[in-house]
């Protein structure tokens, strides 16, 4: 998906709420799209951390690939849902959440988005300060936070499509240069041996690090421009995985080993990988990185923006713009702050694993299994307005709250906790829940639509629905 299309090309407010067939994407044009999303700092910085925990490199690059396999088993029914509706992840929530629902979930898109733009912009800063040794790391960070809203303001095509298409092919060549002079010139017991770890990472919490880091958690969004078949994203999933949960992870793991960084060097460590394998070209690397994550955290914006015009889009004379501005406040904002988070990277993976995946297992067990478990079936089309939506689906919203608090304890989430839990793989753990919750708690109230949030007077209207989708195509 063309990301400046998309933008053109909104479908994000009651009004022009879902992507009309023809206006669906190819295959290649995702490819090239999650290629750019793998091809990421945050995945090197993913195995710098597997490193800084005394992971083997065979034991990091399992954690990674484990952590991809885990979240394909998400990531298909979520794409599926919205190539199936044509509609964002926050326009879903208002059929499926009602209006209580559809709020809180869309300040869930927005929190979870801001934390992943806030930690790139931070680590580019970082990045900046080991290059060039500028600091001011919290300063630069709410500029680049500040600038990197312009691709979703004016849709510049040309910056988008630089990052796409030459900046994460570079990377992409440049990580792999990197990993296989690492395999050669590394003596084969050290890439064996697991190193002096100075943090504490059992093996499932590295596999649940590497599920929230490749987590979005609105796949709705990008893929409601897809194919309505399910197995239809695999290809480019399984690249996506590849690229950034095996081949970056291993790449993060052979920058620790080389370089001789602490757990916090990441920056002075990217310097020397740059003058290990670019040939001590500073520039190139600010290049490389700056044109990378500006290109990716578009996806971030993007996912905020959507949030917000679920909002606020609808009120007269409200441009998307405005809501733009507003998510680049956010994120300067959080951007300040993030320093100040301890273990910011670990807390915003380990949100990101459980908070919005468990909100969109709820929205597929609500459209594919209710309607063959219960025979509930519950419309999305047309997109309700506010007015027009229900006020709240409570077994839906207890089921999120209840997961979430659930994934929050099992990985020492909640404030004050002192003692994380041994349970397992605690993000899967939670979005079954999540799921188990839900289909439980409709049956019990399967009685009373409106608990459920289902009006009586809202049925889907196929005529009205095809004469909607004609508009939208012309």
């Amino acid at each position: 998906m063309e990301l400046a299309d998309a933008v053109r090309h909104d479908y994000s407010t009651s009004r022009a709420g879902i992507v009309p067939l023809s206006e669906r994407r190819s295959r290649y044009h995702f490819l090239a799209l999650w290629t750019t999303l793998a091809a990421g700092f945050t995945f090197l910085f993913l195995g710098f951390q597997y490193h800084d925990a005394g992971y083997s490199l065979a034991k990091a690059v399992a954690a990674g690939a484990l952590g991809g396999l885990a979240y394909l088993g998400y990531a298909l029914p979520a794409a599926y849902l919205g190539s199936v509706t044509g509609q964002t992840h926050a326009l879903l929530t208002r059929s499926i959440f009602g209006r209580l629902g559809s709020a809180l979930v869309s300040l869930l898109l927005i929190g979870v988005a801001a934390g992943w733009a806030a930690f790139a912009f931070n680590l580019l800063a970082t990045l900046y300060d080991g290059l060039f040794g500028w600091g001011n790391i919290a300063l630069i960070a709410v500029l680049f936070a500040v600038l990197g809203i312009v691709n979703n303001l004016f849709g510049f095509t040309g910056i988008a499509a630089f990052a796409r298409y030459v900046v994460a092919p570079v990377m992409i060549i440049w990580v792999l240069y990197l990993v296989v002079k690492g395999l050669t010139g590394i003596p084969a017991e050290v890439l064996g041996a697991s190193p002096p770890g100075t943090t504490e990472l059992p093996f499932l919490a590295g596999i649940g690090v590497a599920i929230g880091s490749v987590m979005w958690g609105n796949e709705p969004d990008t893929w409601r421009y897809g194919k309505p078949r399910f197995d239809w994203p695999l290809l480019p999933l399984l690249v996506a995985v590849a690229v950034g949960l095996v081949l970056f992870v291993a790449g993060g793991w052979m920058m620790a080993e080389l370089s001789g960084a602490g757990p916090f060097d990441f920056g002075p460590a990217y310097r020397y990988v740059v003058g290990y394998s670019l040939f001590g070209a500073l520039w190139l690397g600010a290049l490389v990185a700056t044109a990378l994550v500006v290109a990716i955290n578009d996806g971030n914006y993007y996912e905020m923006t959507t949030a917000g015009q679920n909002v606020v889009g609808h009120a007269p004379g409200w441009r998307r713009w405005h809501t733009c501005l507003i998510m680049a406040g956010v994120v300067a904002l959080v951007a300040w702050w993030f320093p100040r988070l301890e273990h910011g990277f670990f807390t915003v993976a380990g949100w990101s694993s459980i908070a919005l995946p468990c909100a969109t297992v709820v929205m597929c067990v609500d459209q594919f299994v209710l309607p063959r478990l219960l025979g509930i079936t519950r419309p999305v089309t047309p997109v309700p307005s506010w007015r027009e939506a229900a006020p709240a689906n409570w077994p839906a919203i207890v089921a999120v709250l209840g997961a979430v608090l659930f994934g929050a304890w099992g990985l020492g989430l909640l404030p004050g906790q002192e003692v994380v839990p041994s349970i397992g793989l605690v993000a899967v753990e939670a979005w079954l829940l999540a799921g188990l919750l839900y289909a439980g708690l409709a049956a019990l109230t399967a009685r009373v639509p409106a608990a459920l949030g289902i009006r009586r007077d809202h049925r889907a209207d196929p005529v009205a629905s095809a004469d909607r989708e004609g508009e939208l195509t012309r």
